[in-house]
């Protein structure tokens, strides 16, 4: 049985299926982490898509500040444009607790407004909007400082800059880590911002023209083949520079999630519904929903696998013994596919031989073990004839049953005890088999369809 914990509201997106032939990828929830020192993010003319435009620019983020005192001239550039001339657009943190967002027009006359209450060490939300008569600030969706200003930014070939602000001799830079930062070429409002708080950005949106998602890469792992910062909106991609792009910093590191999560536990071999898309490998996915307001709702599922312990062994020379406890048990018969009636104990003693395996059930899920092979009540090589060569062999061998044929089923068997494959074998003196097999001494356990077995051992070279 499958077990899902989500919110009720999500329940009619959420389905369960037992198709698994979907193909699956995870969604990351990655940021962008900056080691206060030389790692920069470069767009080019990025500023070509909000130069002259009538219905306003808006620059949003989520940063994770980690400078307890940042100071004149040791500020740190969030993300923006800046030339300090004629084109300035940006988010700096000013202090410990507040950020300066400046808007400098082509005339070079500049607007700053500084939001107070900020807090570094945790993550943080941060808006800045121009609608051509006012520059407003958010932070964590709430409006904060704002300001009346005028005139508008007409320099096309500006790069927007992330993670630092050009400054000399030294740009301000960024120690800490950023997610999820996007440029409109209009004025957000209220409403489109504590939306974009609570679950992220409308990608749809033909006004938002930039949009980093920094879902990219191993999240602390070695990301070194990585240069670009992708623009989801497939516009301008970022150029990435100084970046160790390994380990726990100056790397993609962890980072915010956005929207509601839930989480799931389904049997091996089951998939999920998860919006439009099946998964059934253990991950992280998201999702976008609609709802019944104007935004929609991102959800992030954490997707687990319950996988039974399928393991068999043998617990003293005539018992076999199912190592996975509290179980229900199922002892089955592998030779024939049929149960054996009143084989239900986590032990089974075989009394005759040839191949068994059990059929575990346990939390709603059901597994079967691998089959395992018994000789006892066989007559061992009672078919004196089987041969095999060569041998040793390097996987390539022929099965001779001699003169006397009969069609059956060929075990190979490890040295551990297990049935790593079976062969149909046609009523015929020789049979070549091509095997992919690790270096070892193997079992061949012969039974014909009238009864009749037989054994010899194989040898596998490197």
């Amino acid at each position: 049985m499958n077990k899902l914990n989500y919110p009720h509201h999500l329940s009619c997106f959420l389905f369960f299926s037992l198709f698994f032939s979907f193909t699956t990828f995870s969604q990351s929830s990655n940021s962008l982490s900056f080691d206060g020192s030389n790692d920069i993010v470069t767009v080019p003319n990025a500023s070509a898509h909000i130069a002259n435009s009538t219905s306003g620019i808006s620059l949003s983020c989520w940063v994770y500040a980690t400078n307890p005192s940042p100071n004149y001239p040791n500020f740190d550039g969030i993300a923006g444009f800046r030339n300090d001339a004629s084109c300035d657009f940006y988010l700096l943190h000013l202090s410990a607790t507040t950020v300066e967002a400046r808007f400098r027009n082509s005339s070079g006359t500049d607007y700053t407004p500084v939001i107070t209450g900020f807090q570094i060490n945790t993550w943080q939300h941060l808006v800045m909007t121009y609608d051509g008569s006012t520059i407003k600030t958010y932070l964590n969706g709430v409006a904060n400082a704002s300001m009346p200003a005028s005139g508008s930014i007409s320099l096309s070939s500006e790069s927007l800059h992330i993670g630092y602000l050009p400054f000399s001799p030294t740009n301000f830079q960024l120690g800490g880590k950023l997610d999820e930062i996007g440029l409109w070429n209009k004025a957000l409002t209220q409403s489109e911002i504590s939306c974009m708080y609570t679950n992220g950005h409308d990608n749809s949106s033909p006004n938002l023209k930039l949009f980093y998602k920094c879902d990219q890469g191993s999240p602390g792992g070695s990301n070194t083949t990585i240069t670009k910062l992708i623009d989801d909106k497939g516009n301008i991609d970022g150029n990435l520079s100084g970046f160790s792009m390994s380990g726990s910093s100056s790397n993609f590191v962890q980072g915010k999630v956005l929207g509601s999560t839930v989480s799931a536990t389904i049997c091996k071999g089951d998939s999920v519904q998860f919006g439009n898309d099946y998964y059934k490998n253990a991950g992280i996915y998201s999702a976008t929903f609609p709802t019944s307001g104007s935004c929609d709702s991102i959800v992030q599922l954490t997707l687990n696998i319950d996988s039974l312990d399928t393991d068999v062994i043998w617990s003293n020379p005539t018992t076999l013994f199912a190592k996975l406890g509290g179980a229900n048990y199922q002892w089955m018969n592998c030779d024939d596919k049929q149960i054996i009636p009143g084989a239900v104990l986590q032990t089974y003693s075989p009394t005759q031989g040839g191949n068994y395996a059990v059929i575990l059930t346990k939390n709603g899920c059901t597994d079967t073990s691998a089959c395992e092979f018994t000789d006892i009540g066989l007559t061992e090589n009672n078919l004196s004839q089987l041969s095999v060569f060569p041998n040793p062999t390097k996987g390539r061998f022929t099965f001779s049953q001699g003169m006397d044929t009969e069609a059956g089923t060929l075990f190979v068997i490890n040295p551990a005890g297990k049935i790593v494959t079976q062969i149909e074998v046609e009523n015929q003196a020789e049979t070549v088999i091509d095997l992919n097999l690790p270096t070892g001494v193997y079992t061949l356990n012969f039974r014909r369809n009238d009864g009749k077995t037989g054994s010899s051992n194989l040898v596998v070279t490197p």
